[in-house]
């Protein structure tokens, strides 16, 4: 029987066939293929995802603006400051050299121009490289991928943040031409010393713009990219000068430049700018400026988006005040004696041999100071250590100490500033001289009255010991700096300068509530007949008081609210003598309207400020306000340089020897000292104090404390500037008059000081002076109020004649015949003749000797306007009660 149909075949053992392999099988392959390239697809997805869900579109680059720094820019385009992390220009391409693209290129990334983003070849052999070493020693990294890490990613050195590296660069390959990719890295390069891109590390290391670059510097920054710190030619000239020569030979093998070309620049010597000064010249002004800023644009605009600030500060003014406050205020403090040093690093358990200073990595600068440690001290010598250098004195240079011996005053191992006289270089020896911090602070203000724009700014002794800023932010008694506005409300009022008030002894008495205030002159004395002009020069207190008594409180407080006093003003005797608190902006802005011809321009410290793009944010449109007619301002300015003349601030015009103008103010206590002064294009005001009040020392007022820094301001200021005069108004008219009197001074008057007083046309005195007007001005003030003869003679009767002798403190004898007086007045006595009839002077005399004649009583009853028997002068005279005539 034969084998069935239709079933399998059978082996040749009968079992069953072979299995067919899974690679002989079509449709297994292709499932088995499709199934791998489903999860290749998968985990590649995977892949992709985990490396670029965090990441950002690289199409964002097209709007790319990075991190600019706002630049301060003084009046004359320095810059004063930049805020912000990065210190970055933006630039175009246009304005990078060509030469240090090609240097760039041949140095970071040679296949720049052929790989699509990575370089396959610059990754093998950084991989062969590390084998050989045995440690990470080369990066591999093509120019896009490290604008690729610094734009988009983390600094982290990780296996996923190098594949992400990778993606994004090929990515901004697709969307980026070349010169775009290099324009991009070129201004987002951190090229050291806080600068990022060529145009911000070429205006710091050169001192000039990317595009005035030379072949040597365009290699040099080239170089700097690989590590900016390490390769710093300011830090290390050596390690920059042969990587620059590496870069240069670099670009002879790329074939960039030729080896003819690039010798030369290897032979040249590495040449930067001198390392900018990078300290402020003005913190507290550029404080104020960045707190405006802050507030009107907000943070990340002001630090990050490029602001174009352009400021009011003069440079060369700003460093005038800096050095008038530094000097005026350690003056100030050396006449508060010597303080005992404190700091010393051997009682601290310091070291002398290891000890430094913050300050020793700056080199020293004459003129200012610099902190040392004494190392040596004998009764002959001392020895200091002031960083690298040294510095040996003797006596000299302790003499303000009031001590000559040094071992007196220095340990080993006191810590103490020192002032640097002279710099030897080369034998890294300096002159000193002992000094000290001062305790005491001191503000500045300078403004250019036409303009409102403020030239200087000063806030304390030292930015980084307080920030606070005693210019714009402190509120101090004003003390004798308040008169102006007293004075002029009452030139503005119809007075003249040439008016006279009676100097005694008042007590001025609120009708009220009873309350009383009486004031009293600096010096304690009392002037009798004085004038307006000579209570400003002298700056009489009791005559500021009645004189503002006289015009009003309201009107004087309207005057000082018009040219600018802000703060608030009490309607009391006291508001004539500063005893109300104001603001040195205030002040000196108010001051700024007498040479500007009676014109309030608003202060203001930004001209404009404009964006990256040069878009205009704002520019500055002040204020101006016509707050007086222009005679009155000239009166007040004219009456003003009799201060800086004659006055309290005399010195003032000898020392700068050309028109200037002002007014000192000293507070009853000595704790603020003012002066504001002005020239006719610059006003500038001043103040020292303490932050605590309390007084200065004895003696220092404003004529002594604040002055003198005004004068040390303005000598800088105003150096090489031509000779200006205050424009006087046509309506305005000189009469010499008696400067005693007030009085027209003619011919016949024999005026022994006489004086052109400026007046408005038609209020000129029509009274003449004479000898007997003399002869009543010289007497003591309580002898001026009688009328004298042409004989020189006082006219008293029997009442006035035993007041005065009966009052005071024995000033005052009455001689035998009851004809003269015997006046003790100044250290001085004086016979004073008498014009009386026999019969008063019979009565006086038996009132004054106790007699059996008619008594007379020598203290009447008082009045408002009389004599006051409970209240009394310095001198035990009776004082005037005057009621205050609020209006």
């Amino acid at each position: 029987m034969g084998p069935p149909t239709g079933g399998p075949p059978s082996g040749p053992s009968g079992g069953p066939p072979p299995r067919v392999p899974f690679w002989r099988q079509p449709k297994k392959l292709l499932i088995i293929a499709l199934a791998a390239l489903l999860f290749a697809a998968g985990a590649g997805s995977v892949l992709g995802y985990l490396l670029t869900f965090d990441i950002p579109e690289v199409k964002h680059l097209q709007d790319w603006k990075p991190p600019v720094v706002t630049t301060i820019y003084s009046a004359d385009g320095q810059v004063l400051y930049q805020f912000g992390a990065e210190k970055r220009i933006v630039v175009g391409l246009d304005q990078i050299p060509k030469e240090f693209l090609e240097a760039l290129v041949a140095t970071e990334d040679s296949h720049f121009y052929e790989h699509f983003g990575v370089d396959p070849w610059g990754i093998a052999r950084a991989i062969i490289t590390d084998i050989i070493r045995f440690k990470k020693a080369q990066g591999g990294s093509t120019i896009t991928q490290q604008l690729a890490r610094s734009l988009f990613l983390k600094p982290e050195k990780t296996v996923r943040r190098k594949l992400q590296e990778m993606v994004l660069a090929v990515q901004i390959e697709k969307a980026f031409t070349k010169q775009e990719i290099l324009g991009f890295y070129c201004n987002q390069v951190y090229m050291g010393h806080g600068r990022y891109g060529i145009e911000a590390a070429a205006e710091y290391y050169f001192g000039r713009p990317a595009k005035e670059m030379a072949l040597p510097e365009s290699a040099l920054l080239a170089g700097l990219v690989q590590r900016p710190e390490a390769y710093s030619p300011f830090r290390a000239p050596d390690k920059a000068r042969s990587r620059r020569d590496h870069v240069l030979n670099r670009m002879v093998e790329e074939n960039k430049i030729s080896r003819d070309v690039a010798d030369p620049a290897i032979a040249s010597p590495v040449i930067v700018a001198k390392l900018p000064e990078e300290d402020n010249i003005a913190p507290y002004f550029v404080e104020e400026v960045r707190r405006y800023l802050d507030s009107k644009y907000g943070e990340v605009t002001l630090y990050e988006e490029g602001l174009e600030v352009h400021t009011t500060l003069d440079a060369s003014m700003q460093k005038a005040a800096n050095q008038a406050v530094f000097e005026g205020l350690r003056t100030l403090d050396k006449r508060q004696g010597f303080r005992p040093i404190k700091e010393n690093v051997l009682k601290d358990g310091g070291d002398l041999a290891t000890f430094t200073h913050v300050t020793w990595t700056k080199p020293p600068s004459a003129g200012r100071l610099r902190w040392g440690v004494v190392t040596e001290v004998t009764r002959k010598t001392a020895t200091v250590k002031l960083g690298e250098y040294t510095a040996r004195f003797g006596p000299e240079g302790i003499d303000w100490t009031q001590k000559s011996i040094p071992n007196q005053v220095l340990k080993v191992g006191d810590v103490s500033p020192f002032l640097v006289v002279s710099i030897d270089e080369p034998k890294k020896e300096l002159k000193v001289k002992l000094d000290q911090e001062p305790l005491v602070e001191g503000a500045l203000l300078a403004i250019d009255p036409a303009t409102g724009e403020i030239k200087a700014l000063v806030g304390g002794y030292d930015f980084n010991r307080s920030e606070f800023d005693r210019s714009m932010q402190s509120y101090r008694q004003a003390g004798s700096a308040f008169k102006p506005f007293v004075y002029t409300t009452a030139l503005d009022s119809g007075n003249t300068l040439a008016d006279t008030i009676f100097d005694e002894p008042t007590v001025f008495v609120d009708p009220a509530t009873g309350d009383e205030y009486q004031p009293s002159n600096y010096y304690r004395k009392y002037y009798g007949v004085t004038t307006l002009r000579e209570a400003m020069e002298e700056s009489r207190n009791i005559v500021a008081v009645k004189l503002l008594n006289q015009v009003g409180y309201s009107r004087t407080i309207d005057t000082a609210r018009k040219m600018g006093i802000s703060s608030p003003l009490r309607p009391y005797p006291s508001m004539a003598l500063g005893t109300m608190e104001v603001s040195l902006i205030d002040l000196t802005t108010a001051y700024s309207i007498f040479p500007n011809q009676g014109v309030r321009v608003e202060p203001h410290f930004i001209r404009y400020v404009a964006d990256r793009d040069g878009t205009m944010r704002e520019e500055a449109k002040p204020k101006v306000i016509e707050v007086l007619r222009a005679d009155i301002a000239y009166l007040m300015t004219y009456l003003l340089e009799g201060v800086t003349e004659s006055g309290t601030g005399a010195l003032a015009a000898r020392e700068l020897n050309r028109p200037v103008a002002g007014k000192t103010g000293t507070t009853d206590d000595l704790a603020d000292a003012w002066f504001v002064g002005f020239s006719p294009s610059l006003v500038a005001g001043v103040w020292v104090g303490f932050d605590q009040k309390k007084s200065l020392g004895e003696g220092e007022t404003g004529a002594r404390a604040a002055l003198p820094i005004w004068i040390g301001f303005m000598k800088g200021a105003l150096k090489g500037k031509p000779e200006e005069s205050f424009p006087r108004p046509a309506n305005v008219v000189y009469v010499p008059i008696d400067r005693r009197t007030g009085l027209r001074a003619t011919v016949e008057s024999s005026c022994p000081v006489t004086f052109h007083e400026a007046f408005l046309e038609g209020t000129e005195p029509a009274k003449a002076c004479s000898a007997t007007e003399h002869f009543r001005i010289s007497l003591p003030y309580y002898l001026q109020r009688f009328e004298a003869t042409s004989d020189l003679e006082l006219t008293l009767d029997a009442e006035a004649l035993v007041r005065l002798v009966s009052e005071g403190q024995g000033d005052v004898e009455l001689q035998p015949g009851g004809r003269e007086l015997l006046v003790h007045h100044d250290g001085q006595d004086l016979l004073v003749k008498l014009d009386i009839d026999r019969a008063d002077r019979r009565q006086a005399e038996d009132s004054l000797e106790g007699g059996d004649g008619p008594a007379v009583d020598p203290k009447p009853s008082p009045t408002p306007e009389g004599t006051a028997p409970t209240h009394f002068g310095v001198d035990g005279r009776p004082a005037k009660v005057i009621p205050i005539h609020y209006d």
